[in-house]
């Protein structure tokens, strides 16, 4: 009886091994898993700062097939609007749902709805938020507060008055924000004052130009206004330049650099501070990936873009804010 070896049935099996190989190499990929479906609710839509997030979110679900992004929102920064635009996207029952609250009180109770429905919610910019799962931050108060005065110091000078312009007074990040910066500001430099109370404007290019003129005129002494809001800038450089203040007024913007660099290059905004909100979709859409891979939040000690973050109590931070200047303003790529 002749038995057939390993060694001599390899060429005359071959043939079909690779056939067979073939075979399920096209199976597989109807197998894979199915993308996370995610819904994107940011403050209003529209506006460079959160279409750019939008890209670096959609970017990162796109790479590796793992996310399907999508972006529901309102075209102004309503909070009713926003707590209508949730509900919606908690009917579509998305494996995930991330959301920049205009005012997170607002909110906390379809938050709440989302997560008993089985969906993972998270927030962006609402630390003190009760009903998500986790919240994202990205910038180090402390650094934020005093990054900016100083800026504002160094073109102003250390003494008089100016004003801070938040996009919404019930917008928990931006208050935050202004909050360190007058920390900072009556520590180092007790010498500067704010003129008024907190002023809305910083999503609205017209408000912020009208706002600028109405404090300028009912206070002289004031010398300077930090906006907190990406189109705030803007409209209060505008109107510096109208006013012919430019020299005499001093804008600290948190504008897109692609949009600041002519107001930096004439000084009607004398500076700009901002992160850049691809990298930050980026990253947002790093941590809703692998979370819903079955990751603890503590488990992610390393981003992609920002680099080690700083979890604590369901809040991961990372700082992505920096100076954008008339020579870096292209670099950001947005």
């Amino acid at each position: 009886i002749y038995t057939l070896s390993l060694h001599d049935a390899l060429p005359i099996y071959q043939p079909v091994f690779v056939v067979l190989a073939m075979a399920l190499a096209a199976i597989v990929p109807a197998f894979a898993a199915d993308p996370y479906e995610i819904i994107f609710v940011p403050k209003l839509i529209g506006i460079p700062w959160f279409t750019t997030m939008e890209k670096g979110f959609v970017d990162y679900g796109e790479k590796d097939g793992t996310l399907n992004v999508t972006t529901m929102g309102a075209t102004d920064a309503d909070p009713a609007a926003q707590a209508r635009m949730l509900e919606d996207a908690i009917a579509k029952s998305p494996d995930a749902i991330v959301v920049v609250p205009n005012d997170t009180a607002t909110l906390e109770p379809l938050l709440r709805k989302g997560k008993e429905a089985g969906i993972l919610m998270i927030t962006q910019e609402a630390p003190t938020v009760k009903n998500a799962d986790l919240d994202i931050e990205f910038l180090l108060l402390d650094q934020e507060g005093k990054d900016v005065i100083e800026l504002l110091a160094k073109n102003m000078g250390t003494e008089g008055g100016y004003a801070i312009m938040v996009g919404g007074l019930t917008v928990e990040g931006h208050n935050n924000r202004a909050d360190a910066m007058v920390k900072y500001q009556e520590e180092k430099y007790p010498d500067m004052y704010q003129v008024t109370t907190r002023v809305e404007g910083g999503e609205n290019v017209q408000v912020a130009h009208d706002k600028l003129l109405e404090l300028s005129t009912a206070y002289p002494d004031m010398k300077g206004l930090i906006t907190i809001g990406s189109l705030g800038g803007i409209g209060a450089s505008q109107a510096v330049r109208e006013k012919n203040l430019i020299g005499k007024f001093y804008v600290i913007g948190c504008t897109t650099p692609s949009e600041a660099k002519a107001y930096l290059e004439d000084k009607s905004m004398a500076a700009n501070y901002i992160g850049n909100p691809y990298r930050i979709g980026l990253d947002s859409a790093y941590i809703v990936e692998q979370i819903l891979q079955g990751k603890k939040l503590e488990e992610l000690t390393e981003l992609p873009e920002y680099g080690e973050p700083m979890i604590e109590d369901g809040i991961i931070t990372f700082h992505a804010d920096s100076e954008v200047t008339v020579e870096n303003a292209d670099s950001f790529g947005f």
